[in-house]
C-alpha cells in the first residue's frame, strides 16, 4: 500500500514537472550582497533560485525561491516578494534601482506567516497565519490567490517581480536589505497551464518529500498595517 502511493505522489510530480516545461527558474549568483550591506551573511539571506509563475485556470500565482542556506539560520530575517501590477513604481530609485518596480509586496516570516500588501491609492494588506507558506531546509514555497493581487494595469500575466530579503536586525530602510534577484531589473511572471501545479526544486527524494507535504492556500484573512 505504501509503496503504491509512493507510486501515485512520483507520478504526479512528474506530470507537474513536464506540464510546466515551459517555465524556467531565475538564477542569482551567490554572495552577491548589495554594497553597503551590513547584515546576516551567512547564506539564508542570498538567494540563489527563483521563480513566480501564473495559471489563469486557476487563478493563481506560484512561489518559489532557494538560498545558499537554509532559512532561519538569521533569526531576525524575513523575505520580500516585490511585485509589479501595472502602476510602474520605482521604489528603490534613489537608492539607485529605477528598473525594481513594485505596486504590491508579499512578506514572508521565518514561521510561514506573512501578509500581501497592496500600495498605493485602493492599497489594503491581507495576512496569512504561520504555518502557509511552506518553508523547507534552503527553500521558500507559496501559493497565492490571484484576487489578493488584483489588476492595476497590467493584464497578471504580465505581472513582474523581484525578491529582496531583509534583516530585521538593522535600522528600518534600504539598508536592511540583503540581496535583489535580479539585481537591476525585475524578472517575468511565467505563464503555466496546470491548475495548482508547482515547481520543484532538487532530487526525486526531494520531489516526493514536497509533493506528500501539506500544502496552502494564501486566503484573506485580517488586515494588518502593511509590513
Amino acid at each position: 500500500m505504501r509503496l503504491n502511493m509512493t507510486k501515485t505522489v512520483f507520478a504526479a510530480v512528474m506530470l507537474a514537472g513536464a506540464l510546466q516545461a515551459n517555465a524556467s527558474v531565475f538564477t542569482d549568483a551567490k554572495d552577491d550582497y548589495v554594497a553597503g550591506y551590513v547584515g546576516s551573511k551567512i547564506g539564508d539571506l542570498d538567494v540563489l533560485e527563483a521563480l513566480l509563475t501564473y495559471n489563469p485556470a486557476s487563478d493563481t500565482f506560484h512561489f518559489e525561491s532557494k538560498y545558499a542556506a537554509n532559512i532561519g539560520l538569521t533569526p531576525t530575517g524575513f523575505y520580500i516578494l516585490g511585485i509589479n501590477r501595472g502602476a510602474n513604481t520605482a521604489g528603490f530609485a534613489a537608492n539607485g534601482l529605477p528598473g525594481v518596480l513594485f505596486d504590491s509586496v508579499v512578506r514572508f516570516n521565518l514561521d510561514g506567516s506573512g501578509a500581501v500588501n497592496r500600495l498605493g491609492a485602493g492599497g489594503g494588506s491581507t495576512a496569512f497565519a504561520a504555518g502557509t507558506a511552506t518553508i523547507q531546509d534552503d527553500k521558500l514555497i507559496a501559493d497565492i490567490a490571484g484576487s489578493l493581487l488584483p489588476s492595476n494595469g497590467l493584464a497578471k500575466t504580465n505581472y513582474t517581480w523581484n525578491l529582496w530579503p531583509r534583516d530585521s536586525s538593522l535600522p528600518a530602510g534600504f539598508g536592511q536589505i540583503s540581496d535583489f534577484a535580479p539585481d537591476f531589473t525585475n524578472e517575468p511572471v511565467q505563464v503555466v497551464p496546470l491548475p495548482g501545479a508547482f515547481w520543484l526544486f532538487g532530487s526525486v527524494f526531494g520531489m516526493l518529500k514536497l509533493a506528500s507535504s501539506k500544502r496552502y492556500w494564501l486566503f484573506a484573512t485580517k488586515s494588518p498595517a502593511l509590513l
